[in-house]
């Protein structure tokens, strides 16, 4: 017999049934659970690794009952993740992909207008996935943030739908937000006499705070108000979200162990002995790498630490009292004493979102010349990354579209704006050289066994793949295929004037990502935060920049940056000195003037400034100076040698 559902009733059976396969996989291992504990052994405040200090224990601390507890929290919020994305998110996509054979094809407009498609809540696939990633909290929330702002990764309309995540989530309610600022922000003397001053500013900003607030993310909301007569911004978190991310914390870490504890296949565990250790399926350290990412998020959550960051974030970068030559941004000023781990206050910073072009512009302007002014600041944000990322080290990392501003000066003129400072990351010096020197080394010479070489000083594999010979050529092998893949160089590049310079590839981010991943467990990848921080703050700002042009390389950025640093060399770095002498050399290691020539004439083309100026800021720096000395002294010798042959013959 022919049974017929009705569509409500099938696509409840599919939440049903999908659900309880992500149950049973989850209770497949909830074994596991028994025997987990939150590895914090080594985590302090300050560190590139930390957890909150009511997480950190070790397993003689941690009783049978807190381990039950742990164990029927992960998989009670196991449950929870599984109901919201499959009853949804997939169940309603399974459906459609499945019954009502709606595959993405070429002639129904493929993926962009799968998630456009309208489901019985009147939303689309990409809205329901970004309403569910919100629901779920801002650990999944932070993963939508970051696909929103890749509209060139992902189909433009669910780039669109997960845009919603950085600032225009649902808010809590206000009068719960002003009980929070009260409570934490009354604590004041009632005898000591400027209490009564302190107390009238605290009931004048709760009164004055907007109806609505003005921004909502995962993690707060933001309101507008004022204090002691100017306009601030009042950042309030959402109450509860720490214990969500405490059972995030708890299930990742969970799942993360069990997988690192899966055992290698048959085949790849056949050459062991029987005292190596028992080879794993997948190699990258997952329990770290989660431990790091969630460490990060509790981070955010203590506002006391963000108003930290503002104040070293200005003191470098901030155009009023920045001491950084090279970045100039507004950077809004902090009220200190009115900060609490809950509770923000910071200057009211009036401006746009690079990527609203709209509206008219700052000066009616047309839309056209609005993308081509908001792009201009892109840049602008960019060359800002670069700079924090290769001279301070000193990074903001997490420049989404929400924390970027237009800012209209009094003189009619425009600049950039940074806001939300949850998120700073510091690289190493070691590491800034050494991806001065892959840039270099990648776009210039095209030498991936160089580059694959650098990978130690950029602490990204451990020593002892790069020590073994076959793995180093394994590794070189595929760094080959993946830049191949992602890495799209033009047939030839010239000048305004007609000369021939380097061609800067086009960076295929998607691709790359995918290559990088498969990389990831064969090479036992090790990716610190400030790696991933970095890459994710490059990786936004490209996005946004591709938003309003798709044609924006961020190479052509990168590399002028690259290449002046390598001429110049600042830290005297050995790596970076020992990059310039293989790219200034022949294959028998006498200085290449064709080479000299061409590095400079790159420099000079793409930065925008004369050969000359390239030379002289060659010149003011010591080790630039250094390097002239030798080429000239290489070059007289040379000379001298060759007059002393054309005598003696």
């Amino acid at each position: 017999m022919r049974y017929v559902f009705s569509y409500k009733t099938q696509i409840i059976s599919h939440k049903v049934l999908l659900s309880a396969i992500i149950i049973l996989c989850l209770l497949s291992f909830a074994r596991s659970f028994n025997n987990i504990e939150i590895p914090t052994s080594t985590l302090k405040r300050g560190s590139s690794s930390r957890l909150p200090i009511h997480m950190i224990s070790s397993k003689s601390d941690i009783s049978s009952i807190q381990t039950n507890d742990q164990t029927y929290s992960a998989l009670q919020r196991a449950i929870e993740i599984s109901k919201v994305l499959g009853g949804q998110v997939m169940a309603p996509i399974l459906y459609s992909l499945v019954v009502d054979q709606n595959w993405p094809t070429e002639t129904n407009g493929g993926w962009e207008a799968f998630w456009s498609t309208p489901t019985t809540s009147g939303s689309t696939f990409a809205k329901q996935l970004a309403l569910s990633l919100e629901e779920l909290g801002p650990t999944y929330a932070k993963f939508g943030q970051a696909l929103g702002s890749r509209p060139d990764v992902v189909p433009p309309s669910l780039a669109k739908a997960l845009s919603s995540l950085q600032d225009e989530m649902i808010p809590f309610d206000n009068d719960l937000a002003k009980q929070i600022i009260v409570e934490e922000l009354m604590g004041f003397d009632a005898k000591d006499s400027s209490s009564d001053i302190l107390l009238k500013d605290l009931e004048t900003l709760v009164q004055s705070l907007t109806e609505v607030p003005v921004a909502a993310a995962s993690i707060g909301q933001v309101y507008k108000a004022k204090l002691q007569g100017k306009d601030v911004a009042v950042k309030v978190q959402r109450p509860g979200v720490r214990a969500l991310v405490e059972r995030d914390t708890q299930l990742l870490l969970s799942v993360a162990e069990f997988i690192e504890s899966l055992p290698a296949l048959p085949s790849q565990n056949s050459g062991n002995s029987a005292t190596d250790k028992p080879a794993r399926l997948i190699n990258t350290q997952l329990v770290s790498a989660t431990q790091e990412f969630m460490s990060r998020i509790f981070e955010e959550l203590d506002y006391r630490n963000e108003a930290s960051n503002i104040e070293t974030f200005a003191n470098l970068y901030s155009d009023q009292i920045g001491t950084s030559k090279d970045v100039s941004v507004v950077v809004p000023e902090v009220y200190l004493d009115w900060c609490t781990e809950n509770v923000l206050v910071m200057e009211w910073i009036d401006g746009t979102k690079l990527t609203d072009v709209q509206s008219t512009g700052t000066n009616n302007l047309k839309k056209e010349d609005t993308i081509k002014e908001n792009l201009k600041l892109v840049n602008v944000a960019i060359d800002s990354t670069l700079s924090q990322l290769l001279v301070s080290g000193v990074l903001h990392a997490d420049p989404h579209a929400g924390n970027l501003l237009k800012i209209q000066k009094e003189d009619g003129s425009v600049t950039l704006g940074y806001l939300d400072f949850g998120l700073l990351s510091s690289i190493p010096s070691q590491v800034r050289d050494a991806l001065i020197c892959s840039v270099a080394l990648q776009v210039f010479e095209r030498d991936v066994d160089a580059v694959s070489a650098l990978f130690g000083e950029l602490r990204l594999i451990p020593q002892h793949i790069l020590d073994d010979e076959s793995e180093r050529a394994a590794l070189a092998e595929a760094l080959h295929i993946t830049f191949e893949n992602s890495l799209l160089y033009p047939e030839s590049t010239k000048s305004s004037k007609g000369e021939d310079i380097t061609a800067i590839p086009d960076l295929k981010f998607d691709k790359l990502l995918d290559s990088l991943s498969r990389l990831v467990p064969r090479f036992q990848f090790d990716l610190p935060p400030y790696f991933i921080n970095n890459a994710r703050a490059l990786s936004t700002l490209e996005g946004i920049a591709k938003s309003l042009d798709p044609s924006f390389n961020v190479l052509t950025v990168m590399y002028p940056y690259a290449l002046n640093r390598l001429l110049q060399n600042p830290s005297q770095s050995p790596v970076v000195e020992r990059t310039l002498q293989s790219l200034i050399r022949d294959t028998d290691g006498r200085i290449d003037r064709q080479k000299i020539r061409q590095l400079l004439r790159d420099s000079a083309v793409i930065s925008g400034k004369s050969k000359r100026h390239v030379v002289y800021d060659i010149l003011r720096t010591k080790p630039g100076r250094k390097l002239t000395r030798s080429i000239i002294k290489e070059d007289l010798a040379e000379y001298y040698a060759s007059r002393k042959r054309n005598k003696s013959t």
